[in-house]
């Protein structure tokens, strides 16, 4: 139960949003639903690039936050204080509570390689300044309105009186911070003195005193760092005031920066004085109103403007929720990455042999990478904690500073030089100290999977990789008895394949079987060809059915092209994303011939899909953010897509409104079932997940609601169902495809619902 003050407090809320969500739609019925609709259609387009503007102005108040992370030790990555801003964003919707919770959150999932003091200072900084940039934006737009518009003389007067004050203000706070004057905590101090706000004070002064201290330590200690991340939030306050400029420049309206500039200063005050109203919701679009009268354009206009950056807000709310969700570094994740953080159970030292191989084989570009980096970046993904490269005095001087150049090499790899060639006195030397050691020949390409076969080997003795009588040159020493076999390594041995020669004439080599398309030796033009092409067959998953195989049959080759340029899988991703959005765009705008480019563009979306992860397979770029981010972009996909859709069908009737609801409840069940039994069956394996349910599902051929699922699950993945939409929009049934399409995620959560109580998560683990 909660505390009656408590209770009070959030009754009062509640009837605060009530009140809010009634003027708004006071303010809709009176200003006419159909004008604002066609407000809004005459911005058609120019709607994304809104959004995309709105994206890079949070980018940029992100790498503003960035600045104030003065700490030493590494810094988290740009995307994922970018996800944390979106997080932080979305909790702000709900007003100043949600302000406090988003900036709390920011606090705790920043990352624990960062001190939570360091933390905390950053995030009360980027708060402060971002603060502190507001006003001096809100004193610009009062002093455009008192100063450039024409306004009648009551009101000219109080805004200059107002924009005035605000100079005076702004004026006092920078001397405060260049001469160390507390103007907060010793006002603070005088309320303090209040018979009925001392309590409060007293539990205030403390925190308010140590953000205090943190801003002035921060401009003083840090000058160059504190003026930088205040350019970047003036520089995203521009780009809002430039977002109000080009909305209703697409709106038709007479438009001139001082205008814009005025609405943008004054909705911010707006925005304070609505923070007691959780959404904001009808005082944002009244004050809206009420400025764009003032600046001679209709209150329709104003509203119009409101709801279209309302819309604009949701979406990036609605992805922040999403990176609430799904981000990396809470429960799971921050258990995964607290392991990480600690020697690895099956942590081993790999040691790449070089020595007697060209340097131009071991630079030989394969995928786009020297042959030498693919075997270094091969091992550490396999978790080699130590990397060690033996080659020839020639080779360690001339290769580490050329494949530095390339920013993709570990920095546990140490370079070694042998004495006259030989490679046995330092493997013994390796082994003295070791407990378990991957040997791996570098002139050669492996499927990932033969390195972590390798470090997770067990067995009583040394392993060795072969095809028939060839040796694979992988071979792993991870038993005291393999380290005792590698610390006999005789004198004389100058090559992997000298090495493997006397491995085979020992006891206690443990010979397995390899096919030979998993590895491929390089040492002529012809043998490079077949590495690029066994590369290519590596791409294909072994949960591909028809339609992923014939998508990677054209993304394959388009990923062939993207990785000979410094193109990231998460550049990928957004522009995945962006294809997508654009076909949902392209579904939104209605019509025959609209509906068919939306769908051609949602296959061009379904292939480029496959891109991200190729291309990250390809360079070694695969990483827990990605992964993440390939996922929301993914359900972003269906978001874009299927309300695409239902705009372009309201066309036809309201009844789309309700198939519109069904599918939004579907689809949002059908995410949590199987999120569920995800993690119940498959655990930190997602990707096992599907193989799981299907061989569990396969032991009840009986059961017809299993069997038929089983048979049709394909219908709904991403590689398979735009070209069912691509099928219905050539016939102009886009509609049915909408309609089947909400009738199947009604039915999905059913069966994933009655196979998680069915199945049982125990016998998962011996599949």
């Amino acid at each position: 139960m909660l505390p009656e003050h408590n209770r009070g407090k959030l009754w009062g809320r509640m009837a605060a949003a009530a009140i809010g969500f009634l003027l708004l739609a006071h303010l809709v019925r009176r200003a006419g639903p159909s004008r604002i609709l066609e407000g809004v259609m005459s911005v058609g387009w120019g709607l994304a690039l809104v959004i995309a503007l709105a994206g890079l102005a949070l980018a940029v108040r992100t790498w503003a936050w960035r600045a104030t992370i003065l700490d030493g030790g590494p810094r988290p990555s740009l995307g994922r204080m970018f996800a944390l801003r979106l997080v932080s964003e979305a909790a702000g919707q709900a007003g100043v509570f949600g302000q406090v919770f988003g900036d709390a959150w920011r606090v705790a999932k920043l990352g624990a390689e960062l001190p939570l003091a360091s933390r905390i200072t950053s995030v009360a900084l980027d708060r402060a300044l971002y603060t502190l940039s507001s006003t001096i934006v809100t004193i610009a737009g009062v002093t455009a309105v008192a100063f450039l518009l024409p306004l009648p003389g009551r009101w000219a007067l109080i805004a200059k009186i107002f924009a005035s004050v605000l100079v005076f203000s702004v004026c006092l706070a920078v001397l405060a911070v260049r001469r160390r004057w507390r103007l907060i905590s010793r006002p603070l101090d005088a309320l303090g003195r209040i018979p009925g706000a001392a309590q409060w004070v007293e539990r205030t002064r403390e925190a308010v005193q140590s953000v205090e201290d943190r801003l002035l330590d921060f401009f003083h200690h840090s000058p160059a760092a504190f003026r930088w991340s205040f350019a970047l939030q003036l520089a995203a306050h521009a780009g809002a005031v430039f977002e109000v400029y080009l909305i209703l420049r697409l709106m038709g309206r007479p438009a001139v920066i001082s205008s814009a500039l005025a609405i943008e200063g004054l909705t911010k005050l707006v925005n304070v004085i609505g923070m007691v109203n959780p959404g904001n919701a009808g005082t944002y679009e009244g004050g809206n109103m009420l400025f764009a009268r003032l600046l001679a354009m209709s209150g329709t206009a104003g509203l119009t403007l409101a709801l279209i950056r309302r819309v604009r807000a949701l979406f990036w709310a609605a992805i922040g929720a999403v990176c609430a969700v799904m981000l990396p570094g809470s429960g799971r994740a921050a258990r995964k990455a607290g392991q990480r953080s600690n020697p690895p159970e099956h942590g081993h030292t790999a040691v790449i042999v070089a020595q007697g191989i060209p340097i131009d084989t071991l630079m030989a570009r394969v995928g786009e990478l020297p042959l030498l980096l693919r075997a270094i970046l091969g091992a550490h993904k396999a978790g080699a904690r130590r990397i060690v490269i033996i080659a020839s005095r020639m080779v360690t001087a001339c290769l580490p500073e050329e494949l530095r150049r390339t920013r993709r090499v570990p920095e546990s790899v140490a370079w070694c030089a042998t004495e006259e060639g030989e490679i046995a006195p330092v493997l013994r030397g390796i082994a003295d100290g070791e407990e378990r050691i991957v040997l791996i020949a570098a002139d050669r390409t492996y499927q990932p999977s033969l390195h972590r076969r390798a470090a997770e080997w067990s067995g009583p003795g040394a392993l060795a990789l072969t095809t028939g009588s060839q040796p694979v040159g992988i071979y792993a020493f991870n038993t005291p008895q393999a380290i005792a076999l590698l610390k006999r390594c005789p004198s004389g041995t100058r090559s992997a394949a000298q090495l493997d020669g006397w491995l085979k004439a020992e006891n206690g080599m443990i010979c397995e079987a390899v096919a030979g398309d998993q590895w491929q030796t390089v040492s002529s033009l012809d043998d490079r060809l077949l590495a690029e092409q066994k590369l290519d067959q590596w791409l294909f998953k072994s949960t591909d059915g028809v339609f992923a195989r014939m998508n990677r049959k054209v993304s394959i080759p388009i990923s062939r092209q993207l990785i000979k340029y410094p193109i990231t899988p998460n550049m990928v991703s957004l522009f995945t994303l962006g294809v997508s959005f654009s076909a949902g765009a392209f579904f939104g705008l209605g019509g025959r011939g609209n509906m068919l480019l939306g769908a051609l563009l949602s296959v061009f979306a379904s292939i480029l899909d496959g891109s991200d992860g190729e291309v990250a397979r390809l360079t070694f770029q695969d990483s827990a953010f990605g992964c993440w981010l390939e996922t929301v972009c993914d359900y972003l996909y269906y978001v874009f897509i299927f309300a695409g859709m239902m705009i372009g069908l309201l066309g036809r009737g309201p009844i789309y409104w309700t198939w519109g609801a069904l599918l939004f409840v579907g689809a949002l069940a059908s995410f949590l079932t199987t999120a569920m039994q995800r993690r119940r069956m498959a655990g930190d394996r997602p990707e096992r997940y599907l193989s799981l349910w299907h061989a569990q599902a396969s032991r009840r051929r009986s059961n017809p609601f299993l069997y038929l699922s089983r048979h049709t699950e394909f219908l709904i993945k991403r590689c398979c169902m735009p070209y069912l939409v691509l099928a219905f929009a050539l016939f102009g049934a886009t509609y049915m495809a909408f309609i089947g399409a909400a009738v199947a995620a009604n039915i999905v959560w059913p069966i994933v619902l009655y196979s998680y109580f069915s199945f049982d998560p125990a016998r998962t683990h011996h599949d």
